[in-house]
Protein backbone atom coordinates (compact mmCIF):
# COMPACT_ATOMS: atom_id res chain seq x y z
CA UNK A 1 0.00 0.00 0.00
CA UNK A 2 1.21 3.73 -0.76
CA UNK A 3 0.13 5.32 2.15
CA UNK A 4 2.87 3.18 4.51
CA UNK A 5 5.82 4.43 2.21
CA UNK A 6 5.14 7.40 2.02
CA UNK A 7 4.15 8.37 5.76
CA UNK A 8 7.86 6.92 6.61
CA UNK A 9 9.36 8.71 4.02
CA UNK A 10 7.46 12.15 5.39
CA UNK A 11 8.27 11.27 9.12
CA UNK A 12 12.22 10.53 7.72
CA UNK A 13 12.92 13.77 5.92
CA UNK A 14 11.23 15.65 9.11
CA UNK A 15 13.27 13.74 11.54
CA UNK A 16 16.98 14.44 9.80
CA UNK A 17 15.69 18.02 8.46
CA UNK A 18 14.73 18.71 12.65
CA UNK A 19 17.92 17.15 13.95
CA UNK A 20 20.25 18.99 11.42
CA UNK A 21 18.29 22.46 11.90
CA UNK A 22 18.13 21.83 16.07
CA UNK A 23 22.32 20.89 15.53
CA UNK A 24 22.68 23.79 13.46
CA UNK A 25 24.09 26.00 15.98
CA UNK A 26 26.90 23.49 17.06
CA UNK A 27 27.48 22.36 13.44
CA UNK A 28 29.15 25.52 11.31
CA UNK A 29 29.40 24.00 7.90
CA UNK A 30 26.60 24.11 5.78
CA UNK A 31 27.65 22.46 3.08
CA UNK A 32 28.01 19.34 4.71
CA UNK A 33 24.58 19.93 6.57
CA UNK A 34 23.16 20.28 2.79
CA UNK A 35 24.97 17.17 1.31
CA UNK A 36 24.24 14.90 4.64
CA UNK A 37 20.42 16.24 4.27
CA UNK A 38 20.33 15.65 0.63
CA UNK A 39 21.92 12.21 0.75
CA UNK A 40 19.47 10.62 3.12
CA UNK A 41 16.33 12.19 0.99
CA UNK A 42 17.75 10.59 -1.89
CA UNK A 43 17.88 7.35 -0.55
CA UNK A 44 14.38 7.56 1.23
CA UNK A 45 13.45 8.17 -2.09
CA UNK A 46 15.16 5.53 -3.38
CA UNK A 47 13.31 3.39 -1.03
CA UNK A 48 10.23 4.49 -2.18
CA UNK A 49 10.50 4.05 -5.73
CA UNK A 50 12.02 0.28 -4.43
CA UNK A 51 8.74 -0.27 -2.58
CA UNK A 52 6.22 1.54 -5.36
CA UNK A 53 7.47 -0.72 -8.19
CA UNK A 54 8.36 -3.96 -6.70
CA UNK A 55 6.06 -4.11 -3.63
CA UNK A 56 6.53 -6.73 -1.39
CA UNK A 57 9.71 -8.22 -3.87
CA UNK A 58 12.00 -5.34 -2.68
CA UNK A 59 11.12 -5.74 0.80
CA UNK A 60 14.72 -7.28 1.38
CA UNK A 61 16.26 -4.22 -0.57
CA UNK A 62 14.64 -1.88 1.69
CA UNK A 63 15.80 -3.74 4.40
CA UNK A 64 19.54 -3.42 3.47
CA UNK A 65 18.74 0.13 2.71
CA UNK A 66 17.18 0.63 6.05
CA UNK A 67 20.21 -0.84 8.18
CA UNK A 68 22.65 0.85 6.56
CA UNK A 69 20.85 4.18 7.04
CA UNK A 70 20.70 3.19 10.74
CA UNK A 71 24.07 2.70 10.31
CA UNK A 72 25.11 5.75 9.11
CA UNK A 73 23.48 7.72 11.70
CA UNK A 74 25.53 5.84 14.51
CA UNK A 75 28.44 6.62 12.70
CA UNK A 76 27.67 10.16 12.15
CA UNK A 77 26.43 10.43 15.94
CA UNK A 78 23.15 9.07 17.85
CA UNK A 79 22.98 11.83 19.41
CA UNK A 80 22.54 14.21 16.45
CA UNK A 81 20.35 11.67 14.64
CA UNK A 82 18.52 10.26 17.15
CA UNK A 83 14.72 10.91 16.28
CA UNK A 84 15.63 9.72 12.78
CA UNK A 85 17.00 6.29 14.22
CA UNK A 86 14.14 6.06 15.73
CA UNK A 87 12.03 6.43 12.55
CA UNK A 88 14.00 3.71 10.77
CA UNK A 89 13.39 1.24 13.64
CA UNK A 90 9.65 1.92 13.14
CA UNK A 91 10.06 1.28 9.38
CA UNK A 92 12.48 -1.42 10.11
CA UNK A 93 9.67 -3.02 12.41
CA UNK A 94 6.74 -2.30 9.47
CA UNK A 95 8.69 -4.64 7.11
CA UNK A 96 9.86 -7.35 9.38
CA UNK A 97 7.22 -7.40 12.02
CA UNK A 98 3.47 -9.37 11.70
CA UNK A 99 0.58 -6.36 12.09
CA UNK A 100 -0.38 -8.06 15.32
CA UNK A 101 2.96 -7.28 16.70
CA UNK A 102 3.94 -3.94 15.21
CA UNK A 103 2.84 -1.57 18.09
CA UNK A 104 3.75 -4.01 21.22
CA UNK A 105 7.60 -4.69 19.25
CA UNK A 106 7.67 -0.82 18.45
CA UNK A 107 6.98 0.96 21.96
CA UNK A 108 8.61 -1.57 23.69
CA UNK A 109 11.83 -1.66 21.34
CA UNK A 110 11.29 2.94 21.20
CA UNK A 111 11.57 2.90 25.30
CA UNK A 112 14.27 0.38 25.38
CA UNK A 113 16.50 3.01 22.76
CA UNK A 114 15.18 6.34 24.86
CA UNK A 115 16.59 4.22 28.33
CA UNK A 116 20.12 3.15 26.30
CA UNK A 117 21.17 6.40 24.66
CA UNK A 118 19.06 9.13 27.08
CA UNK A 119 18.60 11.43 24.27
CA UNK A 120 18.35 15.42 25.56
CA UNK A 121 15.16 17.28 26.16
CA UNK A 122 14.92 18.07 22.58
CA UNK A 123 15.74 14.58 20.99
CA UNK A 124 13.47 13.38 23.20
CA UNK A 125 10.12 15.58 22.36
CA UNK A 126 11.24 15.32 18.39
CA UNK A 127 11.56 11.99 19.09
CA UNK A 128 7.86 11.31 20.60
CA UNK A 129 6.44 13.57 18.50
CA UNK A 130 7.04 11.46 15.42
CA UNK A 131 6.35 8.12 16.81
CA UNK A 132 2.67 9.60 17.67
CA UNK A 133 2.97 10.92 14.43
CA UNK A 134 3.77 7.35 12.89
CA UNK A 135 1.87 5.26 15.07
CA UNK A 136 -1.42 7.59 14.82
CA UNK A 137 -1.10 7.82 10.66
CA UNK A 138 -0.34 4.59 10.25
CA UNK A 139 -3.69 3.46 12.45
CA UNK A 140 -5.88 5.96 9.60
CA UNK A 141 -4.29 4.37 6.81
CA UNK A 142 -4.70 0.70 7.99
CA UNK A 143 -8.16 1.54 8.85
CA UNK A 144 -8.43 3.48 4.76
CA UNK A 145 -7.16 0.60 3.12
CA UNK A 146 -9.57 -2.07 5.30
CA UNK A 147 -12.58 0.44 3.87
CA UNK A 148 -11.00 0.05 0.21
CA UNK A 149 -10.60 -3.80 0.42
CA UNK A 150 -14.61 -4.02 1.82
CA UNK A 151 -15.52 -1.65 -1.28
CA UNK A 152 -14.17 -3.65 -3.52
CA UNK A 153 -15.33 -6.75 -2.28
CA UNK A 154 -18.69 -5.29 -2.18
CA UNK A 155 -18.42 -3.90 -5.72
CA UNK A 156 -17.47 -7.63 -6.19
CA UNK A 157 -20.58 -8.80 -4.76
CA UNK A 158 -22.76 -6.21 -6.34
CA UNK A 159 -21.69 -6.95 -9.70
CA UNK A 160 -22.32 -10.61 -9.25
CA UNK A 161 -25.69 -9.55 -7.96
CA UNK A 162 -26.47 -7.79 -11.31
CA UNK A 163 -25.12 -10.61 -13.39
CA UNK A 164 -27.86 -12.82 -11.38
CA UNK A 165 -30.31 -10.43 -12.14
CA UNK A 166 -29.52 -10.52 -15.52
CA UNK A 167 -29.43 -14.16 -15.55
CA UNK A 168 -33.10 -14.53 -13.75
CA UNK A 169 -34.43 -11.83 -15.99
CA UNK A 170 -32.99 -14.19 -19.26
CA UNK A 171 -34.92 -17.22 -17.27
CA UNK A 172 -38.20 -15.17 -16.67
CA UNK A 173 -38.15 -14.21 -20.10
CA UNK A 174 -37.19 -17.28 -21.37
CA UNK A 175 -40.28 -19.45 -18.88
CA UNK A 176 -42.51 -16.67 -20.26
CA UNK A 177 -42.08 -17.39 -23.71
CA UNK A 178 -42.05 -21.33 -23.41
CA UNK A 179 -45.20 -21.25 -21.22
CA UNK A 180 -46.33 -18.94 -24.17
CA UNK A 181 -45.49 -21.62 -26.41
CA UNK A 182 -46.78 -24.41 -24.54
CA UNK A 183 -49.96 -22.82 -24.15
CA UNK A 184 -50.66 -22.35 -27.54
CA UNK A 185 -49.64 -25.78 -28.59
CA UNK A 186 -52.44 -26.92 -26.17
CA UNK A 187 -55.18 -24.45 -27.44
CA UNK A 188 -53.97 -26.08 -30.89
CA UNK A 189 -54.44 -29.25 -30.10
CA UNK A 190 -57.63 -29.13 -28.26
CA UNK A 191 -59.42 -27.38 -30.88
CA UNK A 192 -57.59 -30.05 -33.50
CA UNK A 193 -58.79 -33.21 -31.56
CA UNK A 194 -62.39 -31.79 -30.17
CA UNK A 195 -63.90 -29.25 -32.36
CA UNK A 196 -61.74 -30.32 -35.65
CA UNK A 197 -63.66 -33.44 -35.53
CA UNK A 198 -66.96 -32.19 -35.59
CA UNK A 199 -66.53 -29.82 -38.61
CA UNK A 200 -64.91 -32.42 -40.65
CA UNK A 201 -67.41 -34.62 -39.88
CA UNK A 202 -70.35 -32.32 -40.45
CA UNK A 203 -68.27 -31.72 -43.57
CA UNK A 204 -68.31 -35.03 -44.81
CA UNK A 205 -71.88 -35.09 -44.13
CA UNK A 206 -72.72 -32.54 -46.43
CA UNK A 207 -70.63 -33.93 -49.20
CA UNK A 208 -72.55 -37.51 -49.00
CA UNK A 209 -75.77 -35.11 -49.17
CA UNK A 210 -75.09 -33.23 -51.98
CA UNK A 211 -74.68 -36.00 -53.93
CA UNK A 212 -77.66 -38.14 -52.60
CA UNK A 213 -79.62 -34.76 -53.74
CA UNK A 214 -78.79 -35.82 -57.25
CA UNK A 215 -81.27 -38.80 -57.27
CA UNK A 216 -84.70 -38.02 -56.01
CA UNK A 217 -85.31 -41.26 -54.49
CA UNK A 218 -82.81 -40.31 -51.56
CA UNK A 219 -84.19 -36.74 -50.75
CA UNK A 220 -85.25 -38.00 -47.49
CA UNK A 221 -81.50 -39.53 -46.60
CA UNK A 222 -79.82 -36.18 -48.13
CA UNK A 223 -82.48 -34.39 -45.73
CA UNK A 224 -81.12 -36.27 -43.33
CA UNK A 225 -77.63 -36.07 -43.80
CA UNK A 226 -77.68 -31.97 -43.42
CA UNK A 227 -80.10 -32.71 -40.60
CA UNK A 228 -77.16 -34.37 -39.00
CA UNK A 229 -74.52 -32.17 -39.87
CA UNK A 230 -76.44 -28.95 -38.64
CA UNK A 231 -76.28 -30.53 -35.94
CA UNK A 232 -72.72 -31.21 -35.44
CA UNK A 233 -71.74 -27.72 -36.45
CA UNK A 234 -74.40 -26.48 -33.98
CA UNK A 235 -72.17 -28.70 -31.34
CA UNK A 236 -69.29 -27.49 -32.54
CA UNK A 237 -70.17 -23.90 -32.36
CA UNK A 238 -70.67 -25.05 -28.19
CA UNK A 239 -67.78 -26.40 -27.69
CA UNK A 240 -65.73 -23.34 -29.41
CA UNK A 241 -68.09 -21.49 -27.16
CA UNK A 242 -67.21 -23.68 -23.73
CA UNK A 243 -63.22 -23.66 -25.29
CA UNK A 244 -63.03 -19.60 -25.40
CA UNK A 245 -65.15 -19.46 -21.72
CA UNK A 246 -62.61 -22.17 -20.18
CA UNK A 247 -59.48 -20.37 -21.36
CA UNK A 248 -60.38 -16.89 -21.01
CA UNK A 249 -58.65 -15.61 -18.00
CA UNK A 250 -60.86 -13.64 -15.79
CA UNK A 251 -60.62 -9.61 -15.83
CA UNK A 252 -59.41 -9.65 -11.95
CA UNK A 253 -56.73 -12.23 -12.28
CA UNK A 254 -55.26 -9.99 -15.34
CA UNK A 255 -55.82 -6.96 -13.48
CA UNK A 256 -54.03 -8.05 -10.00
CA UNK A 257 -51.21 -10.08 -12.34
CA UNK A 258 -50.54 -6.71 -14.24
CA UNK A 259 -50.31 -4.70 -11.15
CA UNK A 260 -48.36 -6.94 -9.46
CA UNK A 261 -45.95 -7.16 -12.28
CA UNK A 262 -45.31 -3.26 -12.29
CA UNK A 263 -45.10 -3.43 -8.08
CA UNK A 264 -42.07 -6.39 -8.05
CA UNK A 265 -40.20 -4.28 -11.45
CA UNK A 266 -40.76 -0.90 -9.52
CA UNK A 267 -38.87 -2.74 -6.43
CA UNK A 268 -36.36 -4.96 -8.17
CA UNK A 269 -35.17 -1.60 -10.00
CA UNK A 270 -34.89 1.12 -7.83
CA UNK A 271 -34.92 -0.93 -4.57
CA UNK A 272 -37.99 0.62 -2.86
CA UNK A 273 -40.41 -1.73 -0.98
CA UNK A 274 -43.52 -2.36 -2.47
CA UNK A 275 -46.97 -3.97 -1.03
CA UNK A 276 -49.86 -5.15 -2.78
CA UNK A 277 -53.64 -6.04 -0.48
CA UNK A 278 -56.85 -6.78 -1.50
CA UNK A 279 -60.07 -7.82 -0.64
CA UNK A 280 -63.25 -8.56 -1.59
CA UNK A 281 -64.62 -9.43 -4.70
CA UNK A 282 -62.56 -8.39 -7.06
CA UNK A 283 -64.61 -9.90 -10.17
CA UNK A 284 -67.17 -6.68 -9.54
CA UNK A 285 -64.03 -4.15 -11.19
CA UNK A 286 -65.12 -3.42 -14.84
CA UNK A 287 -61.97 -3.55 -17.56
CA UNK A 288 -62.73 0.66 -17.47
CA UNK A 289 -61.89 0.94 -13.94
CA UNK A 290 -58.53 -1.86 -14.07
CA UNK A 291 -56.88 0.15 -16.82
CA UNK A 292 -57.67 3.33 -14.83
CA UNK A 293 -55.99 1.78 -11.59
CA UNK A 294 -53.32 0.51 -13.41
CA UNK A 295 -52.49 4.05 -15.23
CA UNK A 296 -52.72 5.59 -11.72
CA UNK A 297 -50.24 3.21 -10.15
CA UNK A 298 -48.02 4.16 -12.86
CA UNK A 299 -48.63 7.49 -12.34
CA UNK A 300 -48.45 7.36 -8.36
CA UNK A 301 -44.93 5.30 -9.02
CA UNK A 302 -43.39 7.78 -10.65
CA UNK A 303 -44.15 10.60 -8.14
CA UNK A 304 -42.45 8.24 -5.70
CA UNK A 305 -39.34 9.03 -7.46
CA UNK A 306 -39.54 12.50 -7.82
CA UNK A 307 -41.15 14.38 -5.02
CA UNK A 308 -40.20 11.28 -1.98
CA UNK A 309 -38.05 10.18 -0.12
CA UNK A 310 -40.14 7.03 0.67
CA UNK A 311 -38.77 3.77 0.98
CA UNK A 312 -42.45 1.87 1.38
CA UNK A 313 -44.85 2.16 -1.26
CA UNK A 314 -48.57 0.23 -0.73
CA UNK A 315 -51.45 -0.55 -2.95
CA UNK A 316 -54.70 -1.51 -1.18
CA UNK A 317 -58.12 -2.27 -2.98
CA UNK A 318 -61.09 -3.17 -1.45
CA UNK A 319 -64.57 -4.13 -2.82
CA UNK A 320 -67.26 -2.93 -0.56
CA UNK A 321 -71.10 -3.64 -1.47
CA UNK A 322 -71.76 -0.47 -3.40
CA UNK A 323 -67.70 0.91 -3.81
CA UNK A 324 -64.68 0.07 -4.63
CA UNK A 325 -61.65 1.86 -2.74
CA UNK A 326 -58.18 1.92 -3.87
CA UNK A 327 -55.92 3.75 -1.99
CA UNK A 328 -52.01 4.34 -3.14
CA UNK A 329 -49.62 5.22 -0.18
CA UNK A 330 -46.28 5.76 0.40
CA UNK A 331 -44.19 6.66 3.28
CA UNK A 332 -42.41 9.40 2.43
CA UNK A 333 -42.13 12.25 4.91
CA UNK A 334 -41.45 16.30 4.07
CA UNK A 335 -42.02 19.51 5.94
CA UNK A 336 -43.19 20.88 2.12
CA UNK A 337 -46.82 21.20 0.89
CA UNK A 338 -47.56 19.47 -2.62
CA UNK A 339 -48.83 21.07 -5.71
CA UNK A 340 -50.79 19.45 -8.36
CA UNK A 341 -48.93 19.37 -11.19
CA UNK A 342 -49.41 17.33 -14.98
CA UNK A 343 -49.48 14.02 -13.45
CA UNK A 344 -51.67 14.75 -10.53
CA UNK A 345 -54.12 16.17 -12.30
CA UNK A 346 -54.02 13.45 -14.85
CA UNK A 347 -55.41 11.15 -11.86
CA UNK A 348 -57.99 12.88 -11.01
CA UNK A 349 -59.18 12.98 -14.76
CA UNK A 350 -58.50 9.19 -15.13
CA UNK A 351 -60.41 8.40 -12.26
CA UNK A 352 -63.55 11.03 -13.08
CA UNK A 353 -63.82 8.90 -16.77
CA UNK A 354 -63.89 5.86 -15.16
CA UNK A 355 -66.88 7.58 -13.03
CA UNK A 356 -64.74 7.98 -9.71
CA UNK A 357 -63.39 10.14 -7.51
CA UNK A 358 -60.22 11.57 -6.10
CA UNK A 359 -58.83 12.44 -2.84
CA UNK A 360 -55.12 13.63 -2.79
CA UNK A 361 -53.70 13.59 1.32
CA UNK A 362 -50.01 14.48 2.41
CA UNK A 363 -49.82 14.13 6.26
CA UNK A 364 -46.37 13.16 8.66
CA UNK A 365 -47.01 9.59 8.02
CA UNK A 366 -46.58 10.28 4.22
CA UNK A 367 -48.40 11.14 0.97
CA UNK A 368 -51.78 9.04 -0.49
CA UNK A 369 -54.00 9.57 -3.36
CA UNK A 370 -57.62 7.65 -2.96
CA UNK A 371 -60.15 6.71 -5.31
CA UNK A 372 -63.29 5.97 -4.95
CA UNK A 373 -65.59 3.85 -7.38
CA UNK A 374 -69.28 2.98 -7.88
CA UNK A 375 -70.42 -0.24 -9.61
Amino acid sequence: MAGLPVLYLITKILAVSTSYLMAGETLTDMVIIIISVLSFVCVFIFELLIDMHFNKKGNKVIILTVLATILATIIIGIDLLFPLCVVLLLHLFEITISKEMYFQVSIISCILLFILYKPDINNLILSLVLILMVLFSRIIIMKLKSYIDKNEVLKEKIIGLENQILDIKGLMKTLKTSASLEERNRIAARIHDEIGHGISGSIILLEAAMLQMKNDNNMDKAKSSVEKAIENLRESVDEIRTALREERTEKSLLGIQDLNLLLVEFKVKYNISTRFKNSGDLTKISYDKWACIHDNLKECLTNVLKHSNANEFTLDIKVFNKIIKVVYKDNGRSDKGFEKHLGLEAIEERTVNAQGKCFINKDVNGFSVINIFNY
